[in-house]
């Protein structure tokens, strides 16, 4: 009996001791076992997520598909957006395929999205709406300063559905009879250059005027031109161009500026041309805007014995802001010209500002313009807006004096949303500096 109690206390006694021991254990590194295997599983889950990301990255576009297309030839605008064409998803920019397709000019509608084909192809799918192309074209521009000019031209923006376009039509007014015709074909790559032809034939009466908007010149000039060019597309946004052009202008001029007759002669004129052109298209839900940089210059052999050269430099920025209905409109531009006759002193609209005399002419100038645009509303048949700029001219009076203009232009817009041309607008300019005045309104084309 004695012997069975010792054995039961060293059996409690051993009991005790092992579940102290248990007790005592730090349970802890079962857990961090388990962590352990866990943080091992972890990278594979990582890699397999990366490899997924990798897998859709690696998906490309493998067809582009249009619909829509009636007068515009399919093979002409797979031509233009082949660049998608093989292209990562990932790296296709749906609103900058929009803006491609708007930056053509031919359609008042796109929309462009990645889907799968029938046979579970990705493909760039894009739906469009071609605008009215090709129609007679009749337009009228007041202007309180030369007074009422008209005419007509038949156009079409996309001529054999290739975009090509072609211009026939005339021009008149009470100082100017003049008819035209151009063709354009659009160059779409490097391997396609493009090219342009072009003729014209006019009668003026011709009046210049200083920057007081005094006359100082009247002459009557009858001729004709003609003239071919090469373009070519070196990359997506920029063009080259070289062209050549003669031209044969007789002069009569009016007995008061006689003194002038030296330097006004008839004369035949052999021009040679190049240009350098950066267009980058910027599309919102109001406006089609682009930022741009051209550079172009002339060289004109006169057979009376003068040769004539001029440079021409643009810089352009119109940048859509925050508010959608809302852009900026930026633009520096600059004109010289060396041993050039009278005759061929250029206006103020080449350095793209409106704020001098109408008839005003100078050898060298440089213009630039500060200001915003907003739209007002928005319909299927047109977009109306406003818009006002500040305007600020550098340039050389009549009398060879250097002169700084500077003012204020305003006005409104009306873009049409089915038709590829020009469509109204009006307004008005004031020279701060000369106190001068005037307005515009045209309809047809934007003046």
């Amino acid at each position: 009996m004695f012997k069975k109690k010792i054995l039961f206390f060293f059996s409690v006694v051993f009991c005790l001791n092992s579940y102290l021991i248990f007790a005592q254990t730090d349970l802890s590194e079962i857990p961090e076992e388990k962590s352990q295997l866990e943080q091992k599983e972890e990278p594979s889950e990582q890699l397999q997520q990366e490899q997924s990301e990798e897998a859709q990255s690696q998906q490309i576009i493998s067809g582009i598909r249009f619909i829509g297309l009636k007068k515009t030839k399919e093979s002409f605008m797979q031509e233009t957006m082949k660049k998608y064409n093989g292209m990562p998803v990932n790296d296709v920019d749906l609103q900058e395929v929009e803006a491609k397709l708007q930056e053509q000019g031919i359609f008042s509608e796109t929309d462009a999205e990645i889907c799968h084909d029938e046979e579970d192809n990705l493909i760039l799918s894009i739906m469009v709406k071609e605008k009215i192309s090709f129609l007679p074209l009749p337009f009228i521009v007041y202007s309180s300063s030369t007074g009422v000019m008209g005419g007509i031209m038949l156009m079409d923006t996309n001529a054999f559905g290739v975009k090509d376009t072609y211009i026939v039509g005339g021009i008149f007014s009470k100082s100017m009879q003049m008819g035209v015709m151009t063709f354009s074909k659009p160059s779409l790559s490097r391997e396609k250059p493009g090219f342009s032809l072009n003729a014209s034939f006019a009668h003026r009466d011709n009046e210049f005027r200083n920057s007081d908007d005094n006359k100082v010149l009247i002459y009557n000039s009858l001729g004709g031109s003609a003239g071919a060019s090469l373009n070519d597309k070196i990359t997506e946004h920029s063009t080259l161009s070289i062209g050549f052009r003669y031209a044969y202008v007789h002069l009569d001029v009016d007995d008061l500026y006689a003194q002038y007759e030296s330097e006004l002669k008839s004369t035949h004129v052999f021009s040679l041309t190049g240009g350098w052109s950066l267009k980058i298209p910027v599309l919102n839900d109001w406006f089609l805007s682009s930022k741009l940089v051209r550079l172009s210059g002339d060289i004109e052999f006169l057979t009376i014995g003068d040769i004539a050269k001029s440079l021409t430099g643009q810089i352009s920025i119109q940048q859509p802001l925050p508010i959608t209905r809302l852009r900026f409109l930026g633009q520096v531009s600059l004109y010289y010209s060396h041993d050039a006759t009278k005759t061929m002193w250029q206006g103020q609209n080449t350095v793209g500002v409106t704020i001098m005399p109408s008839n005003f002419r100078a050898p060298q100038m440089g213009g630039s313009t500060l200001g915003l645009e907003i739209g007002l509303l928005k319909t299927k048949v047109a977009t109306f807006s406003v818009y006002g700029l500040y305007e600020c001219m550098l340039t050389k009076d009549w009398d060879g004096e250097r002169i700084v203009n500077q003012g204020y232009s305003a006005g409104a817009k009306m873009y049409l949303a089915k038709i590829a041309f020009p469509a109204m607008s009006l307004g008005f300019s004031h020279n701060v500096t000369k106190n001068k005045m005037k307005f515009t309104v045209s309809a047809g084309i934007s003046y």
